[in-house]
This record gives structure tokens, sequence and C-alpha cells, in this order.
């Protein structure tokens, strides 16, 4: 029987996680490459609390971080009693299940009467609302907020 590579057991040992988080895999790739191998895990469901759990316990998996200062890898993190990876990637994807059709590059973006960009508007909606995820789907579905708005892009 052929044994599991490092990065495929921990992209195994993620998904089963994430599955018993309540957290819905909707990708899962292990990759081996020169100089080391990686694991990439995108998701689009789950609480902001189990993603929280789900990050602090990939923690454990990755071997260490790229230090672009010195243009190294830094193994800072080996242990011998869990399967590891070099380079760890968990993709949160549940702001682009809610927005669906809006593409990110065409629609316009404002939260707090400033127009940002999709990254900073979805920061500033994460930080002022708990229920950050309900906000969103009542904006893609046109409803006004005060410090929050989208604009769709005129479809021709």
């Amino acid at each position: 029987m052929k044994q599991l590579s490092q990065q495929a057991q921990v992209a195994k040992l993620l998904k089963q996680k994430a599955k018993e988080l309540g957290i819905n895999v909707i990708s899962s790739k292990s990759d081996s490459f020169a100089g080391g191998n990686s694991v990439t895990l995108r998701f689009n469901s789950g609480s902001d609390d189990a993603v929280n759990q789900l990050k602090d316990y990939s923690h454990q998996f990755e071997a260490g971080h790229f230090d672009g200062m010195t243009d190294m890898y830094e193994y800072d993190n080996c242990r011998d009693d869990v399967p590891q990876t070099k380079y760890l990637s968990l993709n949160d994807c549940r702001a682009d299940k809610i927005l669906g059709d809006l593409a990110h590059y065409q629609t316009t973006w404002f939260a707090n009467g400033e127009k940002v960009n999709f990254a900073q508007f979805m920061y500033r909606l994460k930080n002022q609302s708990e229920d950050w995820q309900g906000v969103l789907q009542n904006l893609a579905d046109g409803e006004k907020y005060t410090d929050f708005e989208i604009i769709p892009a005129i479809k021709n």
C-alpha cells in the first residue's frame, strides 16, 4: 500500500479538522516541487470562530516561514510528531460565495464614506461587524447601510 506524502497527510488532516468545525472545504491541493512542498486549502463557509480554530490548528503543520528580508526560508517549527509542509495556505472564500456574480474588480466599494478596494472593504467590515457575513449578504441583496455600500458595475 502506497504511503501518503507529508503534504498529502497535512491536507487530509486539515480537511478532517475543517469538517469537524463545520467548515466547507471546496478544494485542497498538495504539491511537491524542487526545494519543498505546499498545501492549499480553500473553504467557503464556517463561522469566524471555526476559521480561527482551523488556523490555530494548522500552525503545527508548517515547518517554518519565508523571510523576505534575507530571501531565505527559516525552519523554526520543525516537528517529528506530525507531518509538515513547507508552505501552507488557507484561502477564505466565504465572501466570494456570498457576493456571487459581483465582480470584485468592477464593483465600487465604500466603507465609512470612503471609496476603498475590496480587501480594505472586507477588513473594515470584519472589524466593525460581528455578523459580517450577514451584513455582506444584505449589501449584496441591495440593502443600504450607513457605514458600508456596494455599487455593482453596470452590465451592458
